[in-house]
């Protein structure tokens, strides 16, 4: 790993959901799936609700991992 570069990555994408709870579980879905790989260490920074067409954005206060 010394011959190796570190770089950050932030990344940006929409999931689609039927509520806040789901919206959580695939958000950590996809997260658990980007960590699966050799020494990734991705995390979820805000989860938040925005309306197709709309500039309108609501934080989720929970983004907890769910089981």
């Amino acid at each position: 790993m010394k011959d190796l570069n570190r770089y950050v990555v932030t990344m940006d994408m929409y999931v689609y959901a039927e509520n806040d709870y789901m919206a959580r579980k695939h958000a950590h879905e996809l997260k658990n799936m980007v960590n699966s790989k050799e020494d990734s260490r991705a995390g979820i920074i805000e989860i938040g609700k925005q309306p197709i067409g709309s500039t309108n954005y609501t934080r989720l206060t929970d983004f907890s991992d769910v089981k």
